[in-house]
């Protein structure tokens, strides 16, 4: 173990205890001999106390109310001791093998700052329903869309002081404004092609049920770090309004993608015209 890295991952958590155990035995089953692992719990009241419990010092942990996902992200990192640093959302999964490659690659890239691989999307039954769309990485891709999976996203403790804490005032895209922050101060992301970690896509997820107040977020971020909005959020935009909305009114996505496309590049065309939309149509009123 001599002169492997730490590696500390956090996993925020809040009354998830139908997966919190599969979570956490995917992080312990790794197999690396240096994991630091920390679980902030938001002071659940479904169990989720216990099983933390039942792992005795194989983790550390804490229960308490907090302000949200960021805020017990801040907590859990401030007590990390790790060269390198990751969140595992308490309903999500690492693949086996994925903090030895993970290590092997910063160990060969010396400049690297944080890798991300690629993801499967699971279901509630840990069944493979699709692939996360990541992709190489450069900053103009970034800021068209997300392409930074965030549980298979692994960054080193040097980079994560100089980008500072993570924004409490989000509460859905905290992972993509924190991506942005690294990449404008200087760090250096790349892309390893190689599944690492599982996301999971269930009705009770908050990224899924409350969707239009996740673009709502996304284009404020967009916003404050880019001073403008991708065409791939206007696209969302629309997709979710025409097609994956209550009520589905305009029937399958498949059936509508060219409608939702064009307006949704129509709208982002509007919405930046002159780039007036940074003086009267500002984040507040987006989407």
């Amino acid at each position: 173990m001599e002169g492997l890295p730490l590696v500390s991952i956090v996993t925020p958590s809040f009354n998830q205890g139908r997966f919190l155990r599969r979570t956490i035995e995917s992080v312990l089953g790794q197999g690396y001999p240096r994991i630091e692992y920390i679980v902030c719990d938001g002071g659940s009241t479904d169990g989720s106390r216990e099983i933390l419990g039942s792992y005795g010092d194989r983790l550390r942990w804490d229960s308490q109310p907090d302000a949200g996902q960021s805020a017990a992200l801040n907590r859990g990192f401030a007590g990390a001791h790790g060269e390198v640093f990751a969140y595992l959302n308490s309903d999500d999964l690492l693949r086996p093998g994925a903090v030895e490659a993970v290590v092997q690659h910063l160990a060969r890239n010396a400049e690297c700052d944080l890798v991300y691989g690629d993801a499967d999307y699971v279901d509630e039954e840990d069944r493979v329903i699709g692939a996360y769309p990541t992709a190489e990485y450069s900053f103009s891709r970034l800021a068209e869309e997300n392409v930074v999976c965030q549980p298979a996203a692994f960054w080193r403790s040097r980079v994560a002081g100089r980008v500072g804490p993570f924004n409490e005032a989000l509460r859905y895209a905290m992972d993509y404004e924190y991506w942005l922050r690294l990449a404008r101060a200087g760090g250096r992301l790349e892309h390893l092609p190689r599944i690492l970690a599982a996301t999971r896509l269930h009705p009770g997820a908050k990224t899924l049920a409350e969707r239009r107040d996740v673009l709502r977020e996304i284009f404020a971020v967009c916003e404050t770090q880019l001073g403008r909005v991708g065409r791939t959020y206007f696209i969302g935009l629309w997709h979710d309004r025409m097609a994956a909305g209550p009520g589905r009114w305009l029937g399958p996505p498949a059936r509508w993608r060219r409608l939702y496309q064009a307006v949704g590049y129509l709208h982002h065309k509007w919405y930046h015209r002159g780039r007036r939309a940074q003086r009267g149509l500002g984040a507040g009123s987006a989407p």
